[in-house]
């Protein structure tokens, strides 16, 4: 999938009507004034807590729950489908009509001016393959806005070459990048989720630094002049980035204080995950940071996740652990205003800010199957060296 998606430029759509009309089509009772909203769902969601926000009354949520269950499970909401609902203005906390839109392009429909009943619509999902090379001529964010590449790309790809790229120092200007990514989208243009990066080129100086993406869910591996040095992954999935390191106002005890790490805010019992191979040395309870766990991925360098809920099962000091491997749950434990992951890199015992390092693999030997998908993600942005042909292997 993840090959066919890197050599293939193009769109696939399929679109079969089963019965019943879209939210955006459904016809509007003539005279009414009706407000239409949208939310993508996120990690720790649940319907009931997303209408509550919108302020829709309890008896009407409890309404949509049973009627949406008997042809969906709930529990199996997740990232990346959309709630679409409308209300009448005269009466907010009313719903008119909801759409539920699953990952899979089925659009379950409830039409509350009808006895209720979900109805189930095969939607269209375009599935868009995307590509851009350009060159940076001012900062990261600027130029993926410049190219239409999603800008929150400009998050991920520092994150990712931290510890390699600098992208507030290191730019001089003119500076190639190619990126490859994949978007799935309505016909009406709603993305449908997150763009998925799967394949990213820097040239910076005398040296190529190049991100490939492995099987979903897992961590990229970066190669720096085609051989491999670090995997790498985010320690929380979709989370929202709420604090960076350095001073601030700190949120419960109201004093200036260091912030030595970074914080991704996320709803209690997100999955965390390590970002480096190494070694779990603590997994206990600590002072202001709550339950917290440090890994020791050598060579000085020590990673801590803390406000943690729980341990995954049978993780302990002594465990070792691959980039990517979960170790635990988001909470809010310790001196903490809200559910989030605090996030620290240490080198040698002091806090480094984590956007300008990460932890390397001990040891890192890129497979085949990567290789593969590295030489294929060159052809496919018109990038070639002598070596790639002696990949294929």
């Amino acid at each position: 999938m993840i090959l066919r998606t890197l050599l293939l430029v193009g769109a696939v759509a399929a679109t079969t009507p089963l019965h019943a009309q879209t939210l955006t089509e459904t016809a509007i009772r003539p005279g009414s004034t009706v407000v239409v909203a949208r939310h993508e769902v996120v990690p720790g969601d649940t319907l009931d807590r997303i209408l509550s926000d919108a302020g829709i009354a309890a008896s009407t949520r409890i309404e949509a729950a049973l009627a949406i269950d008997d042809v969906f499970d709930l529990s199996t909401l997740s990232p990346g489908q959309v709630l679409r609902w409308s209300v009448s203005a005269n009466d907010p906390a009313r719903l008119e009509h909801l759409s539920l839109l699953t990952l899979d392009g089925i659009d379950i429909v409830l039409d509350f001016n009808k006895p209720l009943e979900a109805a189930l619509v095969k939607t269209e999902i375009r599935l868009r393959n995307r590509r851009e090379t350009f060159e940076i001529d001012g900062s990261l964010y600027e130029a993926l806005a410049a190219h239409k590449a999603p800008e929150s790309f400009a998050v991920d790809l520092a994150a990712f070459l931290a510890g390699h790229v600098d992208f507030r120092r290191d730019l001089e200007g003119k500076e190639r990048m190619a990126l490859i990514w994949q978007e799935s989208a309505l016909p009406d243009g709603t993305m449908m989720a997150e763009p998925a990066l799967s394949y990213a080129r820097l040239e910076l100086g005398e040296n190529t630094f190049e991100l490939v993406a492995g099987p979903a869910d897992r961590p990229f591996i970066l190669f720096k002049d085609g051989t491999p040095v670090q995997q790498t992954t985010r320690p929380v999935l979709g989370a929202r980035l709420s604090s960076v390191f350095g001073k601030r106002r700190h949120p419960v005890l109201g004093v200036q204080r260091l912030h030595t790490g970074v914080d991704y805010a996320a709803e209690t019992g997100t999955p965390v995950m390590t970002t480096g191979t190494g070694q779990v040395i603590f997994a206990g309870t600590m002072r202001g940071y709550g339950r917290t766990i440090d890994i020791d991925h050598g060579g000085g360098v020590v990673t801590r996740y803390a406000h943690l809920s729980r341990f995954a099962s049978g993780l302990a000091e002594g465990s070792e652990v691959n980039a990517g491997d979960r170790i635990g749950s988001v909470g809010a434990t310790g001196l903490v205003s809200g559910p989030n992951l605090h996030y620290e890199v240490r080198i040698d015992g002091q806090p480094t800010d984590p956007m300008q390092k990460t932890p390397r693999a001990r040891s890192m030997v890129a497979k085949s199957a990567d290789r593969f998908l590295l030489v294929a993600g060159r052809a496919v942005t018109g990038f070639f060296i002598r070596s790639d042909t002696d990949d294929r292997g």
